[in-house]
């Protein structure tokens, strides 16, 4: 059970199950001033922009995508460290586990002008399959406590929307916190903006589209923030006894 206060508008704080304090963002500004008032830096913005994707182009591929790793218009994989995006065939929300398919057209890039789309981002394919799909933000280090992301639909490819589910886990994969933003939220070029902070490090987190029918969507602009370097050292130290004593 997780219990939740309305704190301010398009912010809620909520106690969950992994004993996480967590609070949610709709609103871009307020998540800012938050993070940058309790002592948070900025580690990155996953932008997708030095991908070499054409104007109103879309390029499939397969999953992953990360630093390091090649892929279709990304010659030297994404620019963020500690950043995997994948698929999870899972067919419903709140994934226990990653479950990437082997599909070869897992992901996709579009170029800014594809459907309506205003810059690069990074989606679902799977649909094509017939196959309700999410995505998973994979945070490989110990140091993520706040994660933004922009989240997107496509007209004519938005049939049923009803809602984006995000759900956010801890470095031993236990769910410390889940959303729901209502829909049918604006397609592109118009974006829903998703934000979490929490007390402990968020090691992934589930972006699921509830859709009718299988239906593409995509994420873009994702930022990652990271304790001020005494609390990380503090933190990490805790982290690493929360992992013992799942083991």
């Amino acid at each position: 059970m997780r219990a939740c206060i309305a704190v301010f508008a398009g912010a809620v704080l909520c106690a969950s199950v992994a004993r996480a304090e967590v609070l949610y963002f709709t609103d871009h500004e307020l998540f800012m001033l938050h993070n940058q008032a309790v002592g948070k830096v900025l580690k990155g913005v996953e932008t997708f922009e030095e991908s070499l994707a054409e104007p109103n182009s879309k390029t499939p591929f397969p999953n992953s995508l990360q630093n390091g790793v090649p892929r279709p218009t990304f010659p030297n994989g994404i620019d963020a460290e500690n950043l995997i995006i994948q698929t999870n065939i899972t067919q419903a929300p709140y994934p226990p586990t990653v479950n990437p398919s082997s599909f070869d057209r897992a992901l996709w890039v579009n170029g800014a002008g594809f459907i309506g789309s205003n810059s690069i981002k990074v989606g679902t394919d799977e649909f094509l399959q017939g196959m309700f799909s999410s995505l998973d933000l994979i945070f490989t280090s110990n140091d993520k406590t706040a994660v933004g992301v922009d989240v997107s639909t496509f007209a004519n490819f938005n049939s049923g929307h009803q809602n984006f589910i995000f759900c956010a886990y801890d470095l031993a994969n236990n769910i410390i916190g889940t959303y729901t933003i209502a829909g049918p939220t604006p397609t592109e070029p118009s974006k829903t903006f998703f934000g979490i902070w929490s007390s402990v490090p968020i090691g992934r987190l589930n972006v699921w589209a509830t859709f009718d029918v299988p239906q593409p969507f995509a994420v873009d602009n994702i930022q990652m923030w990271v304790p001020e370097p005494a609390t990380a050292t503090l933190l990490g130290a805790a982290a690493l006894l929360v992992l013992r004593r799942q083991r």
